[in-house]
C-alpha cells in the first residue's frame, strides 16, 4: 500500500506538457526568405520552387532562380504549399543496399559457377594455386568481392542530394 501511494505521488509530480505548448506537427509557417514549393492555377499543373521575396496577408511574391524579379500569387489561389527543410544525401543507405545486393549476388554466382581445380601435377605447376577449394569458400570469396563492388556503387548512387519538403501555412504575424 505504501508503494502505491509513493508511486502515485511521484507520477503526480512529473511535469506534463500542456496541449497549448505543443506546436502542430508537420505544418510550418512560412516567412520571407523561406524556400518553398507552391502549386497554384497561375502556374499550371507543375509545382514551382522558389524563395519568398515578399509576403502580405493576401499575396505572396515568389522569386525563382537567380533572377531578382518575383511573381505575385494571391494566397487564396494557392492549392498546395511546402517548405524546404534542407537537402541531404543517402550515401549510407545506398552503401548498405549496395553491400547487401553485391554480397548476395556474389555469393550466389560464386557458389553456382565453382569448378574443381584440375591440376594433378604436384610439381611447380600447381604451387601457385591460391584460392577457393570448395563451393563454400568460392561463395565467400565472391561475396566479399561483390560486397565491396556493391558498396562502392551504392555509395555513388546515394551521393545525389534530395530535398526534404514539409507542408507549410501562409500567414503573417
Amino acid at each position: 500500500m505504501r508503494f502505491m501511494s509513493t508511486l502515485c505521488a511521484v507520477l503526480l509530480m512529473t511535469p506534463v506538457t500542456g496541449f497549448s505548448q505543443i506546436s502542430p506537427p508537420g505544418e510550418i509557417r512560412v516567412d520571407t526568405g523561406s524556400r518553398i514549393r507552391v502549386s497554384a492555377p497561375v502556374f499550371g499543373p507543375e509545382k514551382q520552387v522558389g524563395t519568398i521575396a515578399s509576403l502580405t496577408r493576401d499575396s505572396l511574391g515568389l522569386r525563382q532562380g537567380p533572377s531578382t524579379a518575383s511573381r505575385l500569387v494571391a494566397t487564396s489561389d494557392i492549392t498546395a504549399l511546402e517548405v524546404s527543410r534542407g537537402s541531404h544525401t543517402r550515401k549510407a543507405k545506398g552503401a548498405l543496399w549496395g553491400l547487401l545486393i553485391g554480397a548476395g549476388s556474389g555469393a550466389i554466382l560464386g557458389y553456382t559457377l565453382y569448378k574443381e581445380p584440375t591440376c594433378t601435377n604436384q610439381g611447380f605447376g600447381c604451387i601457385a594455386w591460391i584460392g577457393p577449394d570448395s563451393k563454400g569458400s568460392n561463395a565467400a570469396f565472391s561475396a566479399a568481392g561483390g560486397g565491396i563492388l556493391g558498396l562502392v556503387i551504392g555509395t555513388l548512387f546515394g551521393m545525389s542530394a534530395t530535398e526534404t519538403w514539409v507542408p507549410g501555412v501562409v500567414g503573417t504575424r
